[in-house]
């Protein structure tokens, strides 16, 4: 007769192999990433893409999880909106002036309290 703990070690190993590794999604998808960046610019949609992969068994991986991967593995392909030039010496003092100038001129620019009362804006 078997003693319980031996037969918990065999039930826990026999489950061990029955469990998927959590990375194994990953690992599929990294293994088919050149093929997914291709029909991604061949104009493709990943729900498509996705629907193809996992009827033929390259991916077993849920839609979202495929999604998942994808914002995470791979780079956009639009580039990004140039940065604009840094100001010259002279174009800077020049908006900094400006700013200066309407922030003086600007009458919601701010409080500033007076304690003594001017005798016109008393009753």
């Amino acid at each position: 007769m078997k003693s319980y703990t031996n037969e918990l070690a065999e039930w826990v190993d026999k489950r061990a192999k029955k469990k998927r590794r959590q990375d194994t999604a990953a690992v599929a998808f990294l293994a088919v990433r050149q093929n997914v960046k291709e029909a991604i610019d061949a104009g493709y949609a990943l729900s498509t893409i996705w629907e193809h992969m996992h009827e033929t068994g390259k991916l077993k991986c849920s839609y979202e999880t495929f999604r998942k991967h994808v914002r995470r593995h791979m780079k956009p392909t639009t580039q990004a909106d140039p940065e604009p030039a840094p100001k010259t010496g002279a174009q800077a003092s020049i908006g900094k002036e400006s700013k200066d100038e309407q922030k003086k001129d600007d009458p919601l620019n701010g409080f500033t309290f007076n304690a003594t009362p001017k005798k016109e804006e008393l009753f």
